[in-house]
């Protein structure tokens, strides 16, 4: 297997759902699992955005519903939150995906 592979992602609604993440990488690892982001993922957010660029470009229009943030610690929540301006960023420079915070 090609560790810089994308791994497949079911078409339809992605579902990001941080509700059980209590740490930093728990956070990334559930964004790379969801994307379907190659191994080299950086787990920043200067890699989220140059991945994400990637995904919106390779794929057609994606809806992503994120859940889950209400569980997390005050610290995690913070940092998830540089994660939510990557992906408004996303979103308006590629209006085929949209991101949704169902909280």
């Amino acid at each position: 297997m090609n560790p810089n592979a994308w791994k497949a992602i079911p078409t339809g609604t992605i579902f990001l759902d941080f509700s059980d993440c209590r740490t930093v990488e728990d956070l990334h690892k559930e964004i790379k699992r969801k994307f379907g982001f190659p191994d080299y993922y950086g787990e920043n957010w200067d890699a989220l955005w140059d991945l994400l660029e990637d995904f919106a470009l390779s794929e057609g229009t994606r809806t992503v519903l994120i859940t889950g943030q209400k569980r997390l610690n005050k610290d995690i929540k913070e940092y998830l939150m540089e994660a939510v301006t990557v992906f408004r960023d996303i979103e308006k420079k590629y209006p085929n995906i949209e991101f949704i915070d169902a909280r």
